[in-house]
């Protein structure tokens, strides 16, 4: 695609071309590690497994930031909507009132023109 979008962290985490990408990297990784190693097995075992124990709490902390980021726009997009909704509430009750001022007037005024009319037949 010419225009493509920007992603969102979380977005890669659903995404198989960026994963599967990030898998053949990894291996990649480890397979080159294995071969040029100047340490014995037993050493590189342990730098491997720190390795990934680093990058395994790295991936946790991403996650665990992720998660409280979106938590945090979910509350704040529930708050704005309440604000929004109760603003709209209190513009619909202005309105109502208004709406019910103007028919008691229309009724006070058709009700006084009703009264001049008997009036004005009871005169002639």
């Amino acid at each position: 695609m010419l225009f493509e979008t920007k992603k969102h962290p979380q977005d890669y985490l659903t995404d198989q071309t960026y994963l599967s990408g990030l898998l053949t990297g990894l291996v990649a990784g480890l397979a080159v590690g294995f071969l040029f190693a100047p340490r014995s097995g037993k050493d590189l075992r342990k730098q491997i497994t720190g390795a990934v124990n680093d990058k395994a709490k790295e991936a946790q902390h991403q996650w665990d930031k992720t998660k409280d980021q979106a938590k945090e726009t979910i509350d704040n997009v529930k708050a704005n909507v309440g604000f929004v909704a109760d603003k709209a509430k209190d513009e619909f009750n202005i309105y109502a009132d208004k709406a019910d001022n103007k028919a008691e007037q229309v009724a006070d005024d058709v009700k006084s023109g009703i009264d001049k009319l008997r009036d004005t037949a009871k005169i002639s």
